[in-house]
């Protein structure tokens, strides 16, 4: 949404930060926008075996006129994101924040009942965009709880800690890569016109995360390509239960990894929201996902507070089984479109903590 609203070096380098060269690009040529766009205009509600929805909210502060808005940007929330700009009164915390938070509750079926406290404020907001986003899915060969069992996963830190492992004896989507294997395991559609699978990368050594992780961090477009796995039985396979929450304040990540005009307070060219130019103090983010023997919850919101300034190697022959009894990293996607929901890592499966 704030891409919409910049104009000049803000705007390429939020296209650049977003993997696109043009606005329009972004919204009509993104795999993951345009499975967006499909899910805001039509959303299943429930129906079928697999539950998905996305929501968009604005909030201005009711200091700011309705007018403030621009008509061309009420437009966009309109059109693209199909929803439309609300009052609060970002003075009295309290009611700002329920207001927020009962949203969120809302739109991710209650498993992010809160996404911002008062201590996330400074009162002197005047603008809030959130975004939120649902997602429930049945593996197509469901688990057997029955044969779930205790296992060690080995931690970063060389320790240890129990966690219920499943395993099937179902085919596999699995593949063999130069310092990683990947498992595929797909959702359940029952006619829906969307095909999702989750994809765990798991690293070939037990410490090997966090290179995995800066092989796809330096190329983002490996998670929209086609991994070529094959479907094969092996000879074992466990994966771990895990049940996680995080929230984390983004925009120093953001920063980090070169987006950082928005949050200049000098910089003038966010125009095209209010007319007067704002920047961005803050984002949050914050996620939640089970994954089980049945299938996999999740739901994710980020929240952004605004104010008026001042390459794939090539697979090799596969070993015979796939164990992550260490810290991997997995992915949610839409298959036919190759849209990607959502990427996370599991560091201990054992405790509430996701980065």
């Amino acid at each position: 949404m704030l891409a919409f609203g910049a104009t000049g070096q803000t705007l390429e380098q939020l296209l650049e930060f977003l993997g696109h060269e043009t606005l329009d690009q972004l919204h009509s040529e993104s795999p993951t926008s345009k499975l967006f766009a499909q899910i805001l205009t039509n959303p299943n509600g429930g129906k079928g075996n697999l539950d998905i929805n996305l929501a968009n909210a604005v909030w201005l502060d009711k200091k700011l006129s309705p007018v403030c808005l621009l008509s061309s940007y009420k437009e966009v929330l309109n059109t693209v994101y199909n929803t439309k700009a609300l009052f609060a009164d970002f003075k009295n915390k309290p009611k700002a924040v329920r207001k927020i938070n009962a949203w969120a509750d809302k739109k991710t079926k209650g498993l992010i009942p809160t996404i911002v406290t008062e201590d996330d404020l400074t009162g002197e907001e005047d603008l809030v965009f959130a975004n939120a986003l649902y997602f429930k899915g049945i593996w197509s060969n469901p688990f057997k709880a029955n044969m779930t069992k205790k296992k060690k996963f080995k931690l970063i830190n060389g320790g240890k800690v129990l966690a219920h492992f499943m395993t099937n004896y179902e085919d596999f989507h699995y593949g063999s890569f130069s310092g990683y294997s990947m498992l595929k395991i797909p959702y359940e559609t029952n006619g829906q016109s969307n095909e999702f699978s989750m994809y765990i990368f798991l690293p070939d050594r037990k410490d090997g995360l966090q290179d995995l992780l800066q092989v796809f961090h330096s190329d983002n477009s490996l998670f929209y390509r086609n991994f070529y796995l094959k479907e094969r039985k092996l000879d074992e396979v466990w994966i771990p239960k895990f049940k996680i929450t995080y929230k984390f304040e983004a925009h120093d990540v953001m920063k980090e990894m070169g987006l950082t005009l928005p949050f200049d307070p000098n910089n003038k060219e966010i125009t095209q929201i209010l007319g007067e130019w704002i920047y961005v103090s803050k984002v949050l983010q914050k996620s939640f996902i089970e994954v089980d023997e049945k299938g996999t919850e999740t739901a994710a919101v980020s929240l952004m507070s605004m104010r008026v300034g001042c390459r794939c190697p090539p697979p090799r022959p596969p070993p015979a089984s796939f164990v992550a009894d260490h810290p991997f990293m997995f992915m949610i996607r839409e298959d036919t479109s190759r849209a990607v929901f959502f990427i996370g890592v599991v560091l201990n499966p054992v405790e509430n903590s996701l980065a």
